[in-house]
């Protein structure tokens, strides 16, 4: 049985006053990436996981961060 790998992709809108905190946070999540993070509060995550409840947990820890204002998942796929 081949494992499934869900890769998600995530845009932050953050406060630009508070972008070095925010990015710190986001790279202690085990499973999280920032590939572009623009100085104006824009963010995109991508996500590596090994199940849709782990893209729930995530997103919802993104969305608590102090300065982040929306998280939105854009894309999901499992290859």
């Amino acid at each position: 049985m081949t494992e499934v790998v869900h890769i998600s992709s995530l845009l932050l809108r953050a406060d630009p006053q508070k972008m070095d905190q925010i990015l710190e946070e986001i790279a202690t999540i085990e499973m999280a990436e920032v590939p572009v993070a623009d100085p104006s509060g824009k963010i995109i995550v991508t996500l590596e996981t090994e199940n849709q409840g782990k893209i729930v947990e995530a997103l919802t820890q993104l969305q608590l961060l102090d300065g982040v204002v929306i998280a939105s998942l854009i894309c999901h796929q499992t290859d």
